[in-house]
């Protein structure tokens, strides 16, 4: 007669229930809280990669411009440039992921990309021929360097 009374009495039945959803409901928001969590940060490494793009192809686009000047002023005062070189340095790597610098000649762009998808596009203008080039991150020392043959700035390594 006992023994039938425990199958037909219901008090742990809902204190069972309740412990279980309240651990499901517990754990859905915990692992809800650890995506966002992530997917913050994944943003803010992209947006902060972007401010360094912007920062230095702007400091390229500005040595880019005071070497075709230089040029520019010698020729227009009728003197002659044998050799023009402007060295610059890049960084190895930004916020621990690589990069490519595509500097491209018509139209005059600084295309900077990384691994997370980070990218930023700098116009420029010179009016002296230019050689395009795509610099992948790893070398950093690099010099805009007055080709007289070509007439055309090209970008070499340093070694």
């Amino acid at each position: 007669m006992k023994f039938k009374n425990v199958f037909k009495n219901d008090d742990a039945v809902s204190i069972s229930i309740g412990f279980i959803l309240m651990f499901a409901v517990t754990v859905l928001v915990f692992s809800a809280l650890i995506i966002s969590f992530y997917s913050l940060s994944r943003d803010t490494e992209k947006s902060a990669m972007q401010e360094s793009f912007k920062i230095m192809g702007n400091g390229v686009a500005i040595k880019l411009t005071a070497v075709d000047t230089m040029i520019n002023s010698t020729n227009f005062y009728e003197g002659t440039v044998n050799a023009l070189e402007y060295e610059f340095v890049l960084p190895a790597s930004i916020a621990g992921k690589s990069y490519t610098m595509n500097i491209t000649g018509a139209p005059s762009r600084i295309i900077m990309e990384a691994d997370n998808g980070a990218k930023i596009t700098i116009p420029f203008n010179i009016s002296t021929n230019f050689t395009p080039r795509k610099i992948y991150s790893g070398a950093e020392n690099y010099m805009f360097y007055y080709n007289k043959t070509s007439s055309s700035i090209e970008i070499v390594e340093k070694s």
